[in-house]
């Protein structure tokens, strides 16, 4: 079920405090239109009562969809939990959620997601039926070969599912400092199922390189490179 709770937040623009309702878990089989909120980056936008300044609140969510098996945990990243520091809390819950739920009974799947850019792309992509793993394998290939126009340090690649056609899949970067989409990249949709069919046969090297829950390449390069 979806829930709610009332938070004492602070207007960014003036200052001002207010009380406000803000969600912290969705199920979009209970409230679609919540899911509507946050494909247009509405859920848990609050208008200040003092300036009239409108903001987005962003706040751990857990994004629930029981048609798709869907459940992904967005936990935004900052500088006072960086996101090695996600990982670990998050893969503790984990751990303790498999402790308490009984043998007969199977854990869901659960993907953690670090912006709400990612949550919105990773929904487009499961409902679609891409293969995250695989998915992110393409766009660790994009990136290598790309480095000086598409750096991971600057730049999140992302799937455009809506513009990606029978022939290629369509990626679009983003500037991960002021946020404004950039140069497009396509990339041949036969050579993705191939990989596809690879991973069916033997998804042990995409594990291994995409252990999750976490399954980023993004991200994986930034680690590959403060190693």
């Amino acid at each position: 079920m979806s829930r709610s709770r009332e938070y004492n937040i602070s207007c960014p623009a003036c200052g001002a405090g207010q009380f406000v309702d803000l969600y912290e878990a969705v199920n979009v089989a209970d409230d679609p239109q919540l899911k509507n909120a946050l494909m247009q980056n509405c859920l848990n936008r609050v208008e200040c009562a003092d300036c009239g300044a409108s903001f987005r609140v962003d706040m751990p969510l857990l994004y629930t969809d029981p048609k798709y098996n869907m459940m992904i945990h967005w936990m935004p990243e900052s500088v006072e939990m960086p996101r090695d520091q996600i990982q670990e809390e998050f893969d503790r819950t984990l751990e303790q959620i498999n402790e308490i739920v009984p043998d007969d009974v199977s854990v869901p799947n659960v993907r953690l997601v670090l912006s709400r850019v990612e949550l919105v792309e990773l929904i487009y992509m499961l409902e679609a039926g891409y293969n995250q793993r695989v998915v992110e394998y393409v766009k660790y290939s994009i990136y290598t070969r790309n480095m000086e126009k598409v750096d991971p340090a600057r730049h999140r690649l992302l799937l455009n599912v809506e513009d990606s056609t029978d022939e290629e899949l369509c990626f679009v970067t983003q500037d991960t400092i002021n946020h404004e989409l950039g140069g497009i990249l396509r990339y041949g949709r036969p050579a993705y199922q191939s990989m596809c069919e690879l991973y069916d046969e033997s998804p042990d090297e995409f594990v291994e390189m995409f252990p999750g829950p976490c399954i980023s390449a993004r991200y994986l390069l930034l680690e590959e490179a403060d190693s």
